[in-house]
């Protein structure tokens, strides 16, 4: 309880400290902490490795920019309605991808889920009436003094808090602990009259709705959404996260989506070749930390 307080006051802190630069990079490991930690929900907790996760990320990113854009909406009552918009049109993206995806397990559940993601990025590319094609959708600005990052953070955390701590309700309850189960043995939960693909349906709906959620935070903070949110490629950044921060803590992926956003802001400003060099940092830290970032408090405990 203390260790949330202190990160609590010090995340409220953090805008008084940063520059305008920085405080925006601060958004976006608070978008990207939310996205890491709703995939974990399906990878930590439920045992599903997910290759199409990007595609919830950015189906909330375009239900943001659409609504602001093309909806006719005054922007202020745009902009109060994106979180739930994100959040309703990602789950229902997630259920329809869900519905088909949990009939299978292992390698197949993750080769149904990249090629679902892969269908919504050609549509994202080619419905340019819509989405605006290869050019994306640019522009995008909350309203009023929202538009500044230093008010535009707190927005932002003040959702990726409630979204936290729903997913954190979600998996500390007796559902939660069914998909742990399911993870070991989901063929011993379903003897037991566990309705194994209900739950892991539920999961992939919620962990969906919060990626949405999290890519019209990020959607907001930088202004644009492009089809390459939806790319294969894109499905690859929270996988990183989360093993990078840890996938048996709730909060690991988070503190790996920090790490790695920092990394990459830092590594890419002094070389062209950042990608090579956030690749070898990489699998220096996962193989010396097996455990993630977060097993080092267990081992200095």
């Amino acid at each position: 309880m203390i260790r949330i307080a202190l990160g609590a006051v010090v995340l409220l802190a953090l805008p008084f400290a940063l520059s305008q630069f920085w405080t925006f990079i601060a958004i976006e490991a608070l978008a990207f902490a939310l996205y890491a930690v709703s995939f974990n929900v399906l990878l930590g907790y439920g045992g599903m490795l997910s290759f199409g996760h990007a595609a919830f990320f950015g189906v909330g990113g375009y239900a943001a920019a659409i609504l602001l854009k093309k909806a006719g909406l005054p922007p202020t009552l745009a902009f109060a309605l994106v979180p739930v918009t994100a959040l309703v049109v990602s789950a229902l993206f997630a259920a329809l991808i869900g519905v088909f995806s949990v009939q299978r397990s292992g390698i197949y559940f993750a080769m149904l889920t990249f090629a679902f993601q892969m269908l919504l990025y050609t549509l994202a590319l080619k419905a340019s009436s819509i989405t605006g094609g290869d050019d994306g959708m640019t522009g995008l600005k909350p309203p009023g003094a929202l538009a500044q990052p230093f008010y535009y953070y707190y927005y932002a955390l003040a959702f990726v808090a409630a979204g936290l701590y729903v997913l954190y309700r979600l998996v500390s309850s007796p559902f939660g602990f069914t998909l742990r189960a399911l993870r070991a043995n989901p063929r011993r939960v379903q003897y037991i009259g566990v309705n194994v693909r209900a739950h892991q349906l539920a999961a992939f709906v919620a962990s969906g709705a919060f990626a949405g959620l999290a890519g019209s935070l990020f959607a907001l903070s930088s202004g644009n959404v492009f089809p390459g949110w939806l790319n294969w490629t894109a499905s690859a950044t929270p996988i990183v996260m989360a093993v990078l921060g840890g996938v048996h803590t709730f909060l690991g992926p988070a503190l790996g989506a920090a790490v790695y956003v920092v990394l990459e802001v830092l590594i890419s400003g002094k070389t062209e070749y950042w990608p090579l060099a956030m690749g070898v940092i990489i699998v220096a830290l996962v193989l010396l930390m097996p455990e993630g970032l977060s097993g080092l408090r267990r081992k200095t405990a």
